[in-house]
């Protein structure tokens, strides 16, 4: 357990549960191995936590009131492709198995919840990708994304803050545009001009090369990789 521990430490964790002593167990349960672990009792709710605070992980309810889980779920994945999703459902049916398949989801998972089936799971999602941690971001820059840094023939590059959210944002998003509403939500968490972000995109393109980071007036930024 103390590998597990290791890996789910750092990590975020959003539980969308419409079910009251269900949500409460598995906050409570799952507050002991993750660094956060966010609640909503419903899928627009559970939206609005993710957009302010997009997590590592998220797990959700099949059965939900005015959105079910596995369209929430679709949701998330067009918001950040790496979250890693997951379904619960006290249905075992060969149709809520084929759309859970269909919908994308990382891990099905039947009612009443195995903890131990489900950190596994989790565990080994993110070692598979601390072994492949190394991106090639093309002109011999690399991210690393265990440390969080970039490379140029093995020297540091050197972000800020907020240079390296908005970095990761869109390296987290690389098959789409982000638009600036998002950007705004998730490395901002605040009101900001277009031109404030027009300036931390014009000093990444600086500091790495310009046609990393793709613009399309009205649908945002996209970094193209090699």
């Amino acid at each position: 357990m103390d590998s597990i521990y290791k890996l789910l430490e750092s990590k975020t964790i959003l539980i969308v549960e419409d079910d009251a002593s269900t949500l409460k167990w598995l906050q409570r349960v799952l507050s002991l191995y993750f660094k956060e672990v966010n609640v909503a009792c419903d899928a627009p709710e559970g939206l609005e936590i993710f957009k302010k605070n997009p997590s590592n992980i998220v797990i959700a309810d099949i059965q939900m009131p005015d959105v079910d889980g596995l369209s929430f779920l679709q949701k998330i994945k067009s918001m950040n492709t790496d979250t890693f999703r997951i379904v619960m459902t006290a249905f075992n049916s060969l149709p809520y198995i084929e759309r859970a398949v269909q919908s994308g989801v990382h891990l099905y998972l039947k009612k009443p919840i195995d903890i131990d089936e489900l950190l596994v799971a989790i565990s080994s999602h993110i070692s598979k990708q601390n072994i492949q941690s190394d991106i090639i971001l093309g002109n011999s820059f690399i991210y690393d994304s265990n440390t969080r840094t970039v490379y140029k023939d093995e020297k540091i590059i050197a972000l800020t803050k907020k240079e390296l959210d908005l970095f990761e944002l869109l390296l987290k998003n690389r098959f789409s545009f982000v638009s600036l509403e998002l950007i705004e939500q998730t490395v901002w968490k605040e009101l900001v001009s277009a031109d404030a972000i027009r300036m931390v995109i014009v000093s990444l393109r600086k500091k790495l090369y310009s046609e990393l980071i793709e613009n399309l007036k009205g649908l945002g930024y996209k970094i193209n990789l090699p």
